[in-house]
């Protein structure tokens, strides 16, 4: 009888994940082709909860798409630049398949919205590397970067603004008096922005220089005051809700992840007090002094940006959540269909 007992028990365990342990566990690779990086995330993902169980790699690759557009004549991307990227999402790839994800999706953004020649090389990345690349609107860059991050947040998500910013575009997100998602999407990004610093406070040519750097006191406060008049754009509702003190503002993507958060002593609250306090200790440096890594010509300009929101929002403190569109199409259903 104890021997009955025995392999009763055994087969019981044996069938365990027939029953659902192992099969509600799928392993994910998304991949966020923004303006500046091409970022990487696999993850083992829950069907049942639809949540991110655990991260496996969370890695990116440097590719400029959006500085490359600001350089063409036509708004294309060079086949120069397309190596590049494509090189990366072969990397990407292959990192995924090392960990046994079971598919791999692509999301593109800006540039991608922008470039004249876009469908030719969406069609040559999915003939290289099988890899779908879909191209999502702002409000659905907003939607996935919110659901992400209020899957990670301890706030209620009603008292939540998302704020990405990107090479090429950034939006604020948030949900509405009715719980409905809203979306403010604007332009005044990384890229855009270096450029204007560039042009109209070093006044020089964005096609021959391609860093603001160095940059004296003055040069700051000036950037500081362009900065500033461009957040007067961002519509009433989200200033409004800004000035409400049970709003959290909580900033995502690479630029706050890692530029702004490095910069304020890897804070991950923290205040306008400090943004202000360290940009002042970037004045005067050259590319070479800030570390000459592939985003140095922005490392200054950046965090000038952000300040000058902060300050015209009333923005006191915010927090910062490493999190991307990979993670929001990680568990986005449309991407995922087969499954």
């Amino acid at each position: 009888m104890k021997v009955y007992h025995r392999i009763c028990l055994f087969l019981a365990i044996l069938a365990l994940p027939l029953m659902g342990f192992a099969s509600d566990t799928v392993v994910r690779a998304a991949i966020d082709i923004g303006s500046g990086a091409t970022k990487l995330k696999v993850a083992e993902i829950n069907l049942k909860t639809q949540k991110i169980e655990k991260v496996l790699v969370n890695t990116s690759f440097p590719v400029q798409y959006q500085e490359g557009l600001a350089k063409s004549k036509d708004e294309s991307f060079d086949e120069t630049l397309m190596q590049i990227g494509l090189d990366a999402l072969k990397k990407s790839k292959q990192i995924a398949l090392e960990h046994k994800a079971e598919n791999v999706v692509a999301v593109a953004t800006a540039s991608f919205r922008k470039a004249s020649n876009v469908q030719v090389f969406i069609d040559r990345i999915y003939s290289e590397t099988g890899i779908k690349v879909y191209i999502i609107d702002q409000k659905l860059e907003g939607i996935l970067g919110f659901e992400a991050t209020t899957a990670q947040f301890s706030s209620d998500p009603k008292d939540v603004i998302v704020w990405d910013i990107g090479g090429g575009s950034f939006q604020f997100s948030m949900l509405d008096e009715k719980g409905e998602m809203t979306v403010y999407r604007g332009v005044d990004a990384s890229i855009p922005f270096k450029n204007e610093v560039i042009k109209h406070v070093k006044q020089q040519d964005p096609n021959e220089v391609t860093t603001p750097n160095p940059m004296t006191a003055q040069h700051i406060d000036h950037a500081s005051e362009h900065a500033r008049f461009l957040s007067k754009k961002v519509d009433q509702h989200f200033q409004e809700k800004i000035r409400d003190p049970k709003t959290k503002i909580v900033g995502i993507g690479n630029i706050f992840a890692y530029g702004i958060y490095p910069l304020v002593g890897k804070k991950s609250l923290f205040t306008q007090n400090d943004l202000f306090t360290n940009i002042k200790t970037l004045a005067g440096k050259t590319d070479q002094d800030l570390g000459g890594d592939d985003y140095v010509n922005v490392s200054v300009s950046n965090p000038i940006l952000v300040l000058g929101f902060m300050q015209t929002l009333n923005i006191e403190q915010m927090h910062i959540i490493d999190i991307n569109n990979a993670d929001g199409a990680l568990l986005y259903s449309a991407f995922w269909e087969k499954e």
